[in-house]
């Protein structure tokens, strides 16, 4: 009898392959993520930390404030849909990443139970073999 061989080996191979690709991928959407939601927390920190306008101050100095304020507000919202936007897509990711690993799954079960028939057939074979020496033994003894 012949080794042990996955009918669907080059199947299986390729979901492995994607699978470890998607992670890939997910880990670098990660990075993205986590580096949007710094950028984030420097501009709410810089807004935070803004000198807030008190007591009588000149005409252009109020404008260069309320436009350096105007000017950061704008930079949070717009990285805040950045990291929302980086935020769908590691949902994304960790959800093809899932499915991928089902799948390479079913073929991991798949391929087992193929190796536990594969090993069962095998016993058989080997215990018909011992069973056909025993008889021939048992069949020489009696007739010579």
């Amino acid at each position: 009898m012949a080794g042990f061989h996955f009918s669907l080996e080059k199947v299986h191979s390729y979901k492995l392959s994607l699978e470890k690709q998607l992670k890939l991928q997910l880990a670098e959407s990660r990075r993205r993520q986590a580096e949007a939601e710094a950028s984030l927390e420097r501009y709410r920190s810089l807004r935070a930390g803004a000198p807030a306008i008190e007591g009588a101050v000149a005409v252009e100095e109020l404008i260069q404030k309320a436009a350096y304020l105007e000017a950061l507000d704008g930079r949070i919202a717009c990285q805040q849909e950045e990291v929302a936007r980086a935020s769908r897509v590691v949902t994304e990711g960790r959800e093809k990443v899932q499915a991928a690993m089902q799948e390479r799954k079913v073929l991991d079960r798949l391929r087992e139970r193929q190796f536990q028939d594969y090993k069962y057939n095998l016993a058989r074979e080997e215990q018909k073999q011992v069973d056909e020496a025993a008889g021939s033994r048992f069949y020489r003894r009696t007739f010579e």
